[in-house]
């Protein structure tokens, strides 16, 4: 390979890593926004909207991703349904890690112990000012670690999305692989870049649960 080719390559890596942040952190969005509905219907939802909810998660979390990533991708066009492959591929994999995200705050709100609901009925909150004031200020510490560990293997599932066609990282480097033929480098410079933006957020989850664990 001839420096300008390696320059090129490196330029399309670097475009591939930016492309699969962006994507990791749109997903991030959806499912926590997801995931936090989710939560407060199998709190404080009736007990049908709790079955459905519970079933949900059950049934996604049951479901490999790749399986939904295509069978939505084909599905979704017979079904007179024609969004642009970056949002079916958020949406997808929001409402896939929506459910992940449910259990992680529903968790959280639930660990926070009773009697600080009971601390702001006595003042003279409602239900939900004491979810929004003085519940969810709580549990925000406690999910942390575990947001951050969702986080970091929704990054790392993006690597899926190749499957259906969207650019990004793997795509990038498969590209790359096929003009020069020359695989291994090529997958171990990918591996090198989902290490440097996955490592930030595994060392900052483990700083997250020591804190919690000497606390």
């Amino acid at each position: 390979m001839n420096t300008r080719f390696l320059i090129g390559a490196g330029r399309e890596l670097v475009l591939g890593v930016g492309v699969t942040i962006a994507l990791s952190m749109s997903v991030i969005v959806v499912s926590t926004s997801i995931g936090l509905v989710l939560a407060c219907l199998r709190l404080f939802g009736g007990k049908p909207l709790q079955v459905a909810v519970a079933s949900y998660a059950a049934v996604i979390r049951g479901v490999p991703l790749l399986i939904l990533l295509l069978g939505g991708y084909f599905s979704l066009p017979y079904l007179g349904i024609d969004l642009p492959l970056p949002f079916v591929v958020i949406a997808i994999m929001g409402l896939y890690f929506g459910a992940y995200m449910s259990e992680v705050f529903r968790g959280a709100i639930a660990a926070v112990p009773r009697p600080q609901w009971d601390a702001g009925r006595s003042v003279g909150f409602r239900r939900f000012q004491v979810l929004w004031i003085v519940i969810l200020p709580q549990a925000r510490s406690l999910c942390v670690a575990p947001f951050l560990n969702t986080s970091l293997v929704i990054v790392k599932n993006t690597s899926l999305v190749s499957a259906i066609g969207e650019w990004e990282l793997v795509t990038a480097g498969r590209e790359i692989g096929e003009r020069t033929t020359d695989v291994l480098p090529v997958y171990l410079a990918l591996a090198a870049c989902y290490f440097a933006i996955c490592f930030p957020l595994s060392w900052l989850a483990r700083r997250v649960e020591g804190r919690a664990t000497d606390v």
